[in-house]
């Protein structure tokens, strides 16, 4: 049972996010407020409240005349939010490590463990929960609250891409590789390497997606 009005937008946001990355509301689909509601079973403005949550991600476009429409994939937003995401968590990795204490250092060679158990056992999903749990233990020892709701938001905006990036060769085993450098280096104090390393991290990604948009378009032509 909601409790509020504010409990019940968070559900409806995240339902509807959770459907765009997934891929249930495709590319260019209108998302009609008055449909949704009817879908999920609750009022109008819940409904509208979230879908200018998600155009604020990135993930749902006002279109004039046709309004809310899933937001089309573009090498152009690959570029702008890998790009953002690399100096922002770069910052947050340089103001988190005089921060993180010894529990935080276990806490992330434990997730890295997790990481390499889902990679033997192919789980990308389980791969995906704990990649954001290693990051958010750095956002959070960052001591930066606006710093860190927008790295959530543009995490969120990159899911579609994130799901891509997975199904390309040897991109599993390099995320788990950068992940393990900025742990090292932060472990070891190197605040300088583990800011790098953060940054790389996500220059890298957009590196190999927009390669794969490249050679998409060479086979179409």
């Amino acid at each position: 049972m909601v409790s509020n009005y504010r409990t019940m937008q968070e559900i409806v946001t995240d339902t509807l996010r959770d459907a765009i990355l997934n891929g249930k509301y495709p590319p260019g689909q209108r998302l009609v407020a008055d449909e949704l509601a009817k879908e999920l079973g609750v009022s109008r403005m819940p409904v509208r409240e979230a879908l200018h949550r998600l155009e604020v991600i990135g993930l749902v476009t006002m279109v004039p005349h046709k309004g809310a429409v899933v937001s089309e994939v573009s090498e152009e937003e690959i570029v702008e939010i890998y790009h953002i995401r690399g100096a922002l968590d770069g910052l947050a990795t340089r103001l988190a490590a005089p921060n993180l204490m010894p529990q935080n250092h276990a806490r992330l060679n434990e997730i890295l463990d997790q990481m390499d158990a889902a990679v033997q056992a192919k789980d990308n999903d389980r791969l995906l929960v704990i990649n954001r749990e290693f990051h958010e233990v750095i956002w959070q020892a960052a001591c930066a609250p606006r710093l860190q709701a927008l790295l959530q938001n543009l995490y969120d905006a990159s899911q579609r891409f994130r799901n891509i990036s997975l199904l390309l060769p040897g991109r599993i085993d390099q995320i788990t590789q950068d992940h393990r450098l900025i742990a090292q280096a932060l472990a070891q104090n190197n605040i300088a390497d583990a800011e790098r390393f953060a940054i790389e991290h996500h220059e890298g990604t957009a590196r190999r997606l927009l390669r794969t948009f490249e050679r998409k378009k060479k086979l179409a032509e």
